[in-house]
């Protein structure tokens, strides 16, 4: 009889045993999952980890203040929510933007790196100039040519013909770009350099400038006063 009471007891024990670590299961998963909707409203809704600043780094010519409009973040919205890639589209469609960069720092910056295009070229339009970078993106106008730009006798009208002239330029090894005075390009074909010393360079149409430029390079130590790269595989040079 009390082996069978003894048995009885530790059968007790053991359903008792049972019934509390399942209990223990029980409230150790119920407080993870409290902990991962505490931190989920913590972090997607909470104003704690919540946008307070925007912080704006590399702009000369835009002021910051033109960066934060157009980047649109909602002072408030948690980071976790704010849309970096959005945020970076919408700046980048600023004019004088060549790049962007935005990156969260936690708790509640979101920060912009910008690069700025460099002025290269300057067309003449109405009074003032165009001023664009070396691809011929225009980003700015201006009432006097900065110093140091390149002059481009070009329709500030016609883009093709101004994409055109950016794609010659940004094709010139910086050796040449450098002694580059003025650029004409009346039409698409008829794409024109004038270098310091006088030297003409007929470029013709923007295709195959990186062979045009390949072959301007080597002729220019030869001497001349006008060079035809307008058929490259048929240069000439007097």
């Amino acid at each position: 009889m009390s082996q069978v009471s003894d048995a009885t007891a530790r059968l007790e024990l053991r359903r008792r045993g049972d019934r509390r670590r399942r209990w223990v299961r029980w409230l150790v998963l119920a407080l993870v999952l409290l902990l991962v909707v505490g931190a989920g409203y913590l972090v997607g809704f909470s104003p704690v980890l919540a946008a307070r600043a925007v912080s704006v780094s590399g702009v000369h010519r835009l002021s910051k203040a033109e960066v934060v409009a157009a980047a649109g973040v909602g002072i408030g919205t948690p980071l976790v929510r704010v849309d970096t890639g959005a945020v970076a589209e919408r700046v980048a469609g600023l004019p004088p933007v060549a790049g962007v960069t935005v990156t969260r720092e936690w708790p509640g910056t979101v920060r912009i790196a910008v690069t700025e295009r460099a002025p290269r070229l300057a067309i003449p339009a109405g009074g003032g100039y165009l001023v664009a970078d070396a691809t011929g993106v225009v980003f700015e106008a201006v009432r006097t040519a900065p110093s140091g730009l390149v002059v481009v006798d070009a329709d500030p009208a016609d883009q093709q013909v101004l994409v055109d002239v950016g794609t010659v330029f940004s094709a010139l090894s910086p050796k040449t770009a450098a002694t580059v005075n003025r650029l004409a390009a009346p039409s698409r074909d008829g794409i024109e350099l004038r270098l310091d010393g006088g030297v003409r360079v007929v470029w013709g149409s923007a295709e195959d400038s990186a062979l045009k430029s390949q072959v301007l390079d080597a002729l220019l130590p030869l001497g001349g006063t006008e060079f035809n790269v307008s058929a490259p595989a048929f240069p000439t040079r007097r």
